[in-house]
């Protein structure tokens, strides 16, 4: 098998997507790969030369292979296609499969630092797919929804409709906690932008989380939350 077929297969690149290149010796830890897209008669678009390259790429940071980065290399067709894991969004640094990852993290509480060591991202790339997500400029479909923490809180759950009410200003309560009024009006700035449902679950997370980490000056707060 050679090692163009061992990533396809890993990345789970499907007709008339193919593996056509692969390289390691770009980068320290490193593994980049070209897909390319097959023409009708079974032809492709660029070789499997090891010096062919197309003209025009897209590059996105993918999952990690072991230790190893991975980067993909595809044509600008493969931007923006949900069902391909191993391409990206336009503009975007990581490939949906990366993203979704990622957004996992987040949603569990993991700290912006730490996702940068766990996955070896760069601070830079996380802090724009963090802003994209902010600004509702990058979409999650697909994202399999996180079971919800479990623990002693009697904060409600994510996934319960109070913290879309509060965050999209339908249910307003009385704060006395300055530093919740402040993030629950940025949250409720972005959400003003994001469309897209994963997304909006990862905000009503965010919001949740808060109120369990600060659960016990929250009591004010909270009680109000619970006759809904």
């Amino acid at each position: 098998m050679t090692a163009e077929e061992l990533l396809q297969r890993l990345l789970a690149v499907e007709a008339p997507w193919q593996v056509v290149k692969v390289r390691d010796d770009l980068g320290r830890s490193q593994i980049d790969v070209w897909v390319g897209r097959g023409e009708s008669r079974g032809g492709w678009l660029f070789g499997k030369r090891q010096t062919a390259a197309p003209e025009r790429e897209t590059a996105w940071r993918h999952l990690n292979l072991g230790h190893a980065r991975c980067v993909v290399h595809a044509p600008p067709a493969a931007a923006g296609d949900d069902a391909l894991p191993w391409s990206g969004d336009d503009g975007q640094p990581f490939t949906h499969a990366l993203a979704r990852q990622i957004a996992g993290l987040f949603r569990e509480g993991i700290k912006f630092q730490s996702v940068c060591a766990m996955l070896d991202v760069a601070v830079a790339d996380l802090w724009k797919f963090k802003h994209s997500l902010d600004h509702g400029r990058a979409g999650l479909s697909g994202t399999p929804a996180l079971p919800a923490a479990e623990g002693a809180s009697s904060v409600p759950a994510a996934e319960h409709p109070v913290w879309a009410m509060l965050l999209d200003g339908a249910l307003d309560i009385d704060i006395r906690v300055l530093g919740l009024k402040l993030f629950l009006s940025k949250l409720r700035e972005q959400m003003r932008l994001i469309t897209d449902d994963e997304v909006r679950l990862l905000k009503a997370h965010e919001m949740q989380r808060y109120f369990v980490r600060y659960e016990r000056q929250l009591g004010h707060e909270l009680a109000q939350l619970r006759r809904y």
